[in-house]
């Protein structure tokens, strides 16, 4: 849409003139033309930037209700909710996701795959190395608003359905001169797929409905797929039906113990006796037998009387059916920690796979985490900081990009094979050096790029150190005063014995003491002869 001077002015009144020089790209001289009302150049209007325009202020939308969980699923409605999530209708998955998580299974699994986010640090990577680039990284830290626990909401819904929606609250400063904006999670439940118009629309709590628009200021769309992502990645496709199998096999699990648990206990009466009389009532006697028979079986009483020739049997359940299971429970654990996590090396030898490299099971699991906060940080980008940006600085391009600090499995293995490469360089120069080659720094960089190590240079020819093999008498003429006593780590004298050799010293200290003797000598000469 063009702008004309009147709407320059109506959206000057509307967010203020600092706002405004922003928003538009106009000078300040310029913009008080237009709101004293002279005359500008068609070519001026032309010029504003589409800030504005692409990011309209709109009113805030009130978010359906949500409803509680609910608890009852028959394998009726289990199929229901998956062919529901494959038409892109999220009221029913999410009720399932919900209780989905009363597995401990599936719970363990779920929350493993989305612990990392609520621990990782992150940053926000300016756009580029431009002084205006970090500035905007810095700005959009403290203007725009996302929580982790945001975060970790929407990544258990994109990692459920593979797809989550967020939702924009825009707060400007009163003077216009500043925007905020606050992430929060918009339910799933009340979005659905229009398939004849090919968009996401949500429900409203008093609205009609609207349609998602990923990037306009007001929606975020995390997805790992561009068509139909709630069909390719969403862990509650293959999950719910082992949820089913999971709850389904306890419930029999626990008819079973039962049945193994409590014997039954047949009686039978003495010929002679009736069971019934004639109204079909039991008699006397048979009510008092079974009475006693289910006092003894119910632990009432620890001993019973039955009338001579009755007969008592036990009957307990012989079959070995119960083992099927635990099996059916310990499958249903590892087809959930491969759902969620890609492998079910996590469960060691429950999981079936003891002798897993716990280097290339991380391996895996960082696969599957690296998609999410890929997904995450692109859906931010797009979503938030760029619409940011735009309404900021007018420039969508000084967008920052949320960058999480991933650890790197394999820097072990990187320093691992760095050391050896180092090993083989050396011993490579060492091996042109005693074949009697000339070592120069172009052989070095040569021999460090085919080890794919980084060139040291060469020390100069005054500054290089060649090992001599010296003779003791050698040592005492070549080896000065100051580096015998630094080969001892001792400090230099500090006079002109820094700069003699061994031989020079002992000569030295040889005459010190000769003299010194003398002395001693004469001295005590001296004082003998008045006394003689």
């Amino acid at each position: 849409m063009d702008w004309s001077a009147e709407r320059v002015r109506e959206y000057v009144s509307r967010v203020g003139q600092r706002r405004a020089e922003r928003d538009l790209g106009l000078a300040r001289h310029t913009l008080r033309r237009i709101v004293r009302g002279e005359t500008v150049l068609p070519s001026t209007l032309a010029r504003i930037k589409r800030g504005a325009d692409a990011y309209p202020q709109r009113p805030h939308l009130g978010a359906p209700r949500v409803r509680a969980p609910s608890v009852d699923w028959p394998l009726e409605r289990v199929r229901s909710a998956r062919a529901a999530q494959l038409r892109g209708d999220f009221a029913e998955p999410v009720r399932l996701a919900e209780v989905m998580r009363t597995d401990d299974a599936l719970f363990v699994a779920y929350t493993n795959r989305c612990a990392p986010i609520q621990v990782l640090g992150s940053h926000l990577e300016p756009a580029s190395g431009t002084g205006r680039a970090r500035e905007a990284a810095a700005r959009a830290g403290e203007q725009c608003s996302v929580p982790l626990t945001v975060l970790a909401g929407l990544q258990g819904t994109l990692c459920n359905h593979g797809i989550a929606i967020g939702y924009l609250d825009r707060e400007y400063a009163a003077d216009g001169s500043e925007v905020r904006l606050s992430l929060s999670e918009w339910p799933l439940e009340a979005v659905k797929w229009d398939p004849s118009a090919e968009i996401l629309t949500t429900r409203l709590r008093d609205a009609m409905p609207v349609p998602i628009t990923h990037g306009d200021g007001q929606w975020v769309v995390l997805r790992k797929h561009g068509l139909h992502p709630w069909t390719q990645d969403a862990c509650v496709l293959p999950a719910a039906l082992v949820w089913a199998g999971h709850a389904h096999g306890v419930i029999d699990w626990a008819g079973a113990s039962r049945s193994h648990g409590l014997a039954r206990i047949i009686g039978e009466l003495p010929e002679g006796f009736a069971i019934r009389d004639g109204a079909g009532n039991l008699t006397p006697e048979a009510q008092d037998f079974i009475d006693m028979l289910q006092d003894v079986v119910a632990g009432e009483s620890g001993a019973g009387i039955r009338p001579a020739g009755s007969k008592t049997d036990f009957v307990s359940n012989s079959s070995s059916a119960w083992q099927v299971f635990a099996e059916l429970l310990a499958n249903r654990e590892r087809a959930a920690a491969r759902i969620y996590l890609g492998t079910d090396g996590t469960l060691g030898s429950v999981g079936g796979a003891p002798g897993v490299d716990i280097a290339a099971l991380f391996g895996v699991a960082t696969t599957k985490i690296q998609g999410d906060l890929e997904a995450i940080s692109r859906a931010l980008y797009v979503g938030v900081y760029q619409p940011w940006a735009a309404l900021t600085y007018g420039d969508s391009r000084l967008a920052p990009r949320l960058v999480h600090h991933l650890p790197d499995p394999d820097e072990h293995r990187h320093v691992t094979e760095l050391a050896e490469r180092e090993r083989l360089f050396v011993e490579a120069v060492q091996r042109y050096q005693d074949a009697g080659f000339s070592i120069t720094q172009e052989v070095v960089d040569t021999i460090a790029a085919r080890y794919r190590v980084a060139p040291p240079d060469l020390a100069a020819a005054d500054d290089a150190v060649v090992p001599l093999d010296l003779a003791p008498t050698d040592v005492a003429v070549v080896v000065r005063g100051r580096e015998a006593r630094a080969s001892r780590k001792l400090p230099p004298f500090g006079d002109e014995r820094d700069d003699m050799t061994i031989a020079q010293l002992r000569a030295a200290a040889q005459g010190d003491a000769q003299a010194a003797v003398a002395e001693a000598t004469a001295e005590a000469q001296a004082s003998a002869e008045p006394a003689a």
